[in-house]
């Protein structure tokens, strides 16, 4: 079997290199296997591609999956309920669509979240159609946000899974095709112990100090022993779970209030709050055999609830806990931010993916162009960008407003997340991860007739402006520096694991995630540094840059 096509151990399903990896289990079967491809589709170790070249250019290999108008490919026949997550590149204007066993087409050229050609992105499907309902596509995901969700099909099923491209040409790699099965995998062995302590407790010493208000057993986790009792009371069960085979399992814990999780006397979830519609998942290896299972939950001001589910791939969650112990959450409609006519400015905290703190001084800024973006005013740094609806505030002003924090609504790329300017002794020098506020002053904002910002800047005795511009294929920032510094300005347009030149003054960016634009004369310098490329420029006056997506 070539490099491209793998298959995993019965209900498995990973992601080998940059291939494609599909699954078999039960009444599944990879199409690949039997068939050859179609004369429309071709095998390849790795492909070039330019915003607005018309075809894709190939290096032999297996790792990739070429396709261009005319049949389409079957992945796989199918089980009733499956996921399906794959990466696509595309020409200018191409049209692919999957094709579901239900016969319902989906078409991937959702023109305002989809990026530009010769980028890859990301597409994830969600199918069930077990039981006696109609098929319903469960989830349809593009770059990350939610497309359609719950969405009941037709009950015709042909009973495979195509891509077609039904004009232009499509690249595909890192296809995980994984099956779900409806079984159990773990059991509770025998009832479980509980013991219920007056008060809110916030650990289980604390709460075995407190007096004991009841002490029984329950077939099944469900915080309603605690029915009748007083407001304020911590459980804590005590089981023993049976692992009906070894391997990885996913635990999610529901609460609506304070709980914790210990498998074998070890912390899986750590005690803490959340609310219902929070869940917490882990994954833990597990023996087969008996475990110990410990389980706190702690009733707050908030309605309460206590579910527990645990899974292994390719089988669906299972609850160890009674229906009734884990309400629907109240349903809690997103209040976004829309820029329509002008731009929209929004302060807020925003946490960026791998940093444990939060951003406390950014400004995010929606245009009627579809192009958005965050700045740290704190670093002069570019957070992110992204296209499609502008802000979901509702962490910001539901209620408490906690953890205020906003989040973009579309397909989001991430630009490195430090100064976008600095001074280097030489331009080998290593660049900073931050400013400190004796280098670098925030000093406020001017807003222009349309309503975008303009940010002024004090560095090492320069004076920076920062603009920062929506343009028809993503944003431009202008970034002027006058006054006397103390050494030489660079900046920073690019940092990523690779950087690609594509034609001159243009780039592709972290595995194609994004492109970098810079003017085709400027002196730019494409290093290595502390494991990853980075694109500087000299600074001496102005210097623009486009991040295009």
């Amino acid at each position: 079997m070539n490099a491209f096509f793998r298959t995993i151990s019965r209900s498995t399903a990973v992601a080998i290199g940059s291939g494609l990896v599909l699954t078999t289990s039960g009444t599944s079967s990879l199409a690949q296997r039997a068939a050859p491809l179609p004369a429309n589709w071709q095998r390849a170790g790795s492909v070039w591609a330019a915003p607005d070249q018309a075809a894709l250019k190939t290096k032999p290999g297996d790792a990739l999956l070429i396709g261009t108008t005319g049949q389409p490919y079957v992945l796989a026949t199918t089980t009733n309920d499956f996921a399906l997550t794959m990466d696509l590149l595309t020409t200018p204007g191409a049209d692919v669509q999957i094709t579901l066993p239900s016969g319902q087409p989906i078409h991937l050229g959702n023109v305002r979240l989809s990026k530009a050609p010769g980028l890859w992105q990301s597409v994830e499907v969600r199918y069930r159609a077990t039981g006696n309902r109609p098929p319903m596509l469960e989830k349809l995901a593009l770059n990350g946000v939610t497309i359609s969700e719950g969405q009941t099909l037709s009950a015709q099923r042909n009973g495979v899974v195509s891509l077609n491209a039904l004009n232009g040409s499509v690249a595909v790699r890192n296809v995980v095709y994984k099956p779900f099965a409806a079984r159990e995998v773990v059991r509770w062995s025998g009832p479980i112990r509980y013991v219920i302590y007056e008060k809110e407790n916030r650990s289980r010493d604390e709460a075995q100090q407190q007096k004991i208000l009841k002490q029984d057993t329950t077939s099944q986790l469900t915080y309603e022993v605690a029915y009748g009792g007083p407001r304020h009371y911590t459980i804590l069960f005590d089981g023993k779970l049976n692992a009906l085979q070894g391997g990885d399992y996913q635990f999610d814990l529901h609460q609506g209030g304070i709980a914790g999780l210990w498998i074998d006397g070890k912390p899986v979830v750590p005690v803490d709050y959340h609310d219902l519609g929070q869940p917490t998942s882990v994954r833990t290896n597990l023996t087969a055999g008996l475990h110990d299972v410990q389980v706190m939950f702690t009733r707050s001001w908030a309605r309460p609830g206590l579910g527990l589910f645990v899974s292994q791939d390719g089988v669906r969650p299972q609850a160890l806990h009674t229906l009734s112990s884990l309400p629907e959450p109240d349903p809690v409609g997103v209040i976004s931010v829309k820029a329509n006519a002008r731009p929209e400015l929004v302060r807020s905290f925003v946490q960026m993916p791998g940093e444990k703190t939060k951003r406390t001084h950014s400004l995010s800024v929606g245009t009627p162009d579809s192009y958005h973006f965050t700045l740290d005013l704190n670093q002069m740094t570019l957070l992110q960008a992204w296209k499609g609806d502008f802000a979901d505030v509702t962490e910001m002003w539901y209620e408490r407003g906690e953890p205020q924090l906003l989040r973009p609504m579309g397909t989001v790329v991430r630009p490195p997340a430090q100064p976008a300017l600095a001074i280097l002794a030489t331009d080998a020098a290593v660049w900073p991860d931050s400013l400190a506020d004796t280098m670098l002053q925030y000093k406020g904002l001017a807003v222009d007739k349309a309503g975008y910002p303009t940010i002024d800047y004090a560095l090492a005795g320069a004076t920076i402006t920062d603009a920062v511009r929506p343009g028809s294929d993503g944003i431009s920032r202008t970034l002027t520096v006058s006054g006397s510094p103390g050494g030489t300005v660079y900046c920073r347009v690019a940092a990523g694991s690779s950087i690609e030149e594509i034609s001159k003054g243009l780039y592709a960016v972290n595995d194609r995630s994004y492109y970098v634009r810079i003017d085709p004369k400027a002196k730019a310098k494409l290093r290595q540094s502390n494991g990853k490329q980075e694109l500087l420029l000299p600074v001496s006056g102005v210097v623009r840059y486009e991040v295009v997506f």
